[in-house]
């Protein structure tokens, strides 16, 4: 039985209750889960799992074949007993809104640019993304004002929401080769679309903001060519942070 990720459906949601379908040592899954177990480049979710007067901590959180499989510090003491799940809210809202900036600067540079964001990946202290250009356009980019043309598009409140559209559909719609398709798993028939209003659209199975309004100020600290047509941007978005932007 495939476990129930209520994370896609409500990324606000903290904590919940949840039962157990199987255990392994301290490798427990669950009914259903609100832990997000990482992927496409964001990390997955921190937190406790309390069962009676025990918690236990969250070591990894990981997605196989369907179940998501929580390691824990050690191997729960009742097999049979409900557990209550707690993420750590802090770490999930900041990935959150890390991963809502990067749809925000793809969708910002595939419409104007026509860049592919090829990958990202968000870190402790900051995110990076890597994107793909034509040739012929990348002198043309004005990469040292991009900080402010993306604020420009951020200081206007735009809706982010999911919808699960068929492959077939998916491949069918117009400039979703930016998400590069042939990425995602043969497999995977029904692919998770988050859209933010006109700013973007593409596939991802990770957890975002409901409005970009919830992202704060962000700063451009680099940006690197990684090839004759690639280019990679790495950003935080902490208040007071404020890095230079270099070049290589």
């Amino acid at each position: 039985m495939a476990t129930i990720e209520l994370y896609l459906e409500n990324s606000y949601l903290k904590e919940c209750s949840a039962n157990i379908v199987s255990i392994q040592d301290r490798s427990v899954v669950f009914d259903q889960t609100i832990f997000y177990p990482g992927g496409g480049g964001q990390p997955g979710d921190r937190g406790v799992i309390k069962q009676g007067d025990e918690t236990y901590n969250i070591v990894t959180v990981k997605k196989v074949d369907g179940e998501i499989i929580h390691e824990l510090e050690r191997p729960l003491q009742d097999i049979n007993q409900t557990v209550e799940m707690q993420i750590d809210w802090s770490w999930r809202f900041r990935n959150m809104q890390y991963q809502t900036v990067l749809h925000v600067i793809s969708g910002y540079l595939y419409q104007h640019y026509n860049a592919l964001a090829t990958s990202s990946q968000i870190e402790k202290d900051h995110a990076r993304l890597e994107l793909s250009f034509s040739p012929e356009i990348m002198a043309e980019i004005p990469f040292d004002s991009l900080e402010q043309s993306i604020k420009k598009v951020l200081a206007h409140p735009h809706n982010v929401f999911t919808k699960t559209i068929s492959r077939t559909e998916a491949e069918q719609k117009e400039g979703f080769i930016k998400t590069v398709i042939n990425l995602l798993p043969a497999s995977l028939n029904e692919i998770r679309m988050v859209q933010m209003n006109d700013i973007d659209e593409q596939a991802c199975g990770g957890t975002h903001v409901n409005n970009t309004n919830e992202i704060k100020d962000f700063s451009i600290m680099k940006i690197q060519q990684k090839g004759p047509a690639k280019k990679r941007l790495k950003f935080n978005y902490w208040i007071n942070l404020c890095y230079p932007v270099f070049y290589q």
